[in-house]
């Protein structure tokens, strides 16, 4: 992981992890690549691995009773990913993991995360960090699709990625947002006459 290690001040704090742990930190990650469309992690699937996306773009999908594709999450730069509830549970995964282009991913499995819990405490804080990281993340998608009007929920997204639209096609930025891609349109068609 000579790469990572050369860079402690881009990937370091993003890895939730100090200086003085940084190297033992990287010698646990697996470099992968995923090629557009190929899968990280299929429904019924045991997930194995944490994931940090070093670069591309990647969709969290599962299928609904009709077959349909309803996106939970996208994941960009420098974001974590996981089915975090098939890790700890050793259960098979309800979840789709894909990337929507090419990607750069970090990997670190969950029996090496086991290993470090157990050299040190400060490992173990790291991964209350990490799991604080992942459970917000999802627990905010939740509060999305309860609280929010759809228009809302556009609005947050285009905020957070303004380049949201040219990175992702618009039937899952339509099935992530809750609605139909006609909808959608609507939507963006309002906005364009503000």
């Amino acid at each position: 992981m000579k790469e990572i290690l050369d860079d402690y001040e881009t990937y370091g704090p993003l890895f939730l992890v100090d200086r003085e742990h940084y190297e033992e930190f990287c010698s646990y990650l697996k470099k992968m690549t995923l090629r557009k469309s190929e899968y990280f992690l299929k429904e019924g699937e045991q997930c194995e691995y944490l994931g940090f996306l070093k670069e591309g773009l990647m969709r969290t999908f599962y299928i609904n009773e009709n077959g349909e594709d309803i996106n939970f999450n996208f994941q960009f730069n420098h974001h974590f990913f996981t089915d975090y509830e098939s890790i700890l549970q050793n259960v098979k995964s309800k979840m789709n993991i894909k990337a929507l282009k090419d990607s750069e991913i970090m990997l670190l499995h969950k029996d090496d995360l086991q290993k470090l819990y157990q050299k040190e405490a400060y490992w173990q804080e790291f991964g209350r960090k990490m799991t604080e990281v992942i459970y917000l993340s999802a627990q905010k998608r939740i509060e999305e699709l309860l609280y929010y009007v759809p228009e809302r929920r556009y609005y947050n997204l285009l905020s957070e990625n303004p380049q949201v639209f040219q990175l992702i096609p618009l039937k899952h930025i339509a099935s992530y947002l809750g609605i139909k891609p006609q909808s959608l349109s609507r939507i963006r068609n309002r906005t364009v006459k503000h």
